[in-house]
This record gives structure tokens, C-alpha cells and sequence, in this order.
């Protein structure tokens, strides 16, 4: 029996549901009501939204675009139960757009547009249960797109965007983050391999994508490192724990940020919120008036969600 109630909590579907739950009854429905349009882009969603995006799938002003190649994987936004409005991209991306050759996995959740291969010294990294993950891989041509292009179907707005493409997710920000073009991104989420030998052919190291990224006004905000239990005994029979891979919270500074428009800072804001920065969401509204000014305008008691951003900080 517990065994069964363990796999039932483990369940992305029921942990979607609880989610929604737990929100009718969340403290911060006015922050909600009063986000200005934000498009919230989901790359590599398969099986469940993303759901630590709460804030945002929780307000009707959110443009949810769920990217993936695998339609059937998406099949989750015909039962959708937020009222962010759904938008449905079945593609790949990648930097340049074009055909592609999509790596499928065992487990398609896996595949990526580079090519899998586990190094001999990461093989007891992985285990066996993360070869049958990945082992058999076959090959299939695709077409892509670039995430400006996706941006541009549904309007310039304010954009978060996370990334889960196994290896090619900084190709893929180059498309909307660079020299040439200006971005509305605000927010990053972004999965990457900590391994010493990545998984992946090619796939770039934590560092570079941070050192990309700072050098158009992105700060790392936090890291949700996803370990594997290690299988060194040491006097203590507690395990250590080696670090695979990880979630990169990016945002824009808030130097950078200060001279962009109200919506900007507005989305930002709720990117602070959403992921638990509240120390960075409290100082953002003791510093920006005019962003205060701006929320109360649509509705917000920004005094009572102070409190409720310090209270949380305190429990």
C-alpha cells in the first residue's frame, strides 16, 4: 500500500492537480489579476506543464506556448485546468530553423536534437536504469524553428522562457538573444548537465551558458541541482550525493531591467515571485515606485503582499 501512495504522489498528473488546488485558495490571486500580457514559453513540454510557473498559469494574461515536436506528448492541453490561454507548437527548435536530425531516446522524453553517447568514465554516473533511459536512439529528420520565430506568432510581450532540450538549449536562446535583435526575455530556466563529459555531443558547460548570457544583462539567480545517490560508503551511513545535472534560474539584472517599460519589470516581478526569490521580489518593490504605482493601478494592495512576501520568508 505505501508503495502504491508513493508512486501515486510521484505522478506529474496528480501533481499538476494538486497544484491547481492548492492555488484557489493561494494569497496571491491580485498579483495575478493585475500581470500585464506575458508570454510564458515552455521548450521541451513534454507530458505536464511546467508547473513551478503557478503564478503565471494562474493569470488569464499568460500566452502558454507549449513547444514540442511530439504532438502526442502534448495531449495534457486538452484536459488544460489553468486559465492561462494555451497555445500548442509542435516543432523543434533550434538556432538557424531548417531540418533537423532529432535524436529519440528509449524514452523520448530524452531525445535531442544532438547526439547521445554515454563516456566510459560517466557510465557508473548513470547507471543502467540511465543507459535503458536513453539506449536504443534512432534517428529521425525534422523540421525546425527558431524561438524568434515562435515569439513572433503570438506578439511582443514580456517573455519567460524554460528550456529542457537536453543539450541544445543555449542554441536555441541565440535565435532570440543576441546582437542583432532586441528580446522582451526577462526570465530563463534552463536545464544542463553538471557531468564532467556531458551526456550529449556538444552540449555547453553551466559556465558558458552563464558567461553568454551575463554579456547581454542576465544574472544566475539559483540552481536546483538533481542528484544521484552515491555509492561510496564513508564512516558516516549517510549518502553523498553527486551532482548530474541541474535547473539555471537566469533574470535580467535589475540595473538592466530598471530602464525597460513597466511590463517588463511588472513580469519580472512575478518571475521573482513564482520561483520563491521573495528577498528579490521585496527589494524590486521597495526600490521601483513606479512599478508599485503601475500594479496598484490594476488592482493590487502591494502593502498586503509585502507582508505576505515577508511572512513566507520568515516560515
Amino acid at each position: 500500500m505505501r508503495k502504491f501512495v508513493t508512486r501515486l504522489s510521484l505522478n506529474p498528473k496528480l501533481q499538476m492537480w494538486r497544484r491547481v488546488v492548492e492555488m484557489k485558495s493561494w494569497r496571491y490571486q491580485e498579483l495575478q489579476k493585475a500581470l500585464p500580457t506575458t508570454n510564458c514559453v515552455d521548450v521541451g513540454a513534454s507530458y505536464y506543464p511546467h508547473t513551478s510557473w503557478w503564478l503565471f498559469l494562474g493569470s488569464e494574461s499568460s500566452n502558454w506556448l507549449a513547444v514540442e515536436p511530439n504532438e502526442s506528448n502534448l495531449s495534457y492541453l486538452k484536459n488544460w485546468p489553468w486559465k492561462a490561454k494555451t497555445h500548442a507548437v509542435v516543432a523543434g527548435l533550434s538556432e538557424l530553423g531548417g531540418k533537423e536530425v532529432l535524436h529519440i531516446t528509449n524514452i523520448d522524453s530524452g531525445s535531442s536534437l544532438l547526439e547521445p553517447v554515454i563516456p566510459p568514465s560517466m557510465k557508473l554516473r548513470l547507471g543502467e536504469s540511465g543507459e535503458k533511459y536513453v539506449f536504443p536512439v534512432r534517428k529521425v529528420e525534422i523540421d525546425t524553428r527558431t524561438l524568434a520565430s515562435v515569439l513572433e506568432e503570438v506578439g511582443n510581450y514580456p517573455t519567460i522562457v524554460k528550456l529542457d532540450t537536453q543539450g541544445s538549449e543555449l542554441s536555441i536562446l541565440k535565435a532570440a538573444i543576441n546582437e542583432k535583435m532586441s528580446s522582451k526575455i526577462v526570465g530563463i530556466e534552463i536545464e544542463c548537465s553538471l557531468l564532467a563529459t556531458p551526456l550529449y555531443k556538444g552540449s555547453p558547460r553551466l559556465w558558458e551558458i552563464a558567461l553568454y548570457l551575463e554579456g547581454f544583462g542576465f544574472e544566475l539567480l539559483g540552481l536546483d541541482v538533481l542528484p544521484r545517490n552515491s555509492t561510496s560508503k564513508k564512516v558516516s551511513n549517510i549518502s553523498k550525493q553527486l551532482a548530474v545535472e541541474c535547473d539555471a534560474v537566469f533574470s535580467l539584472r535589475r540595473d538592466v531591467v530598471f530602464g525597460r517599460c513597466l511590463e517588463e519589470r511588472a513580469v519580472l516581478f512575478g518571475f521573482y515571485v513564482t520561483n520563491n526569490f521573495h528577498k528579490e521580489a521585496i527589494i524590486t518593490l521597495e526600490s521601483d515606485i513606479e512599478l508599485v504605482v503601475y500594479l496598484e493601478n490594476r488592482g493590487l494592495n502591494v502593502s498586503k503582499l509585502v507582508k505576505t512576501l515577508k511572512s513566507v520568508r520568515i516560515s
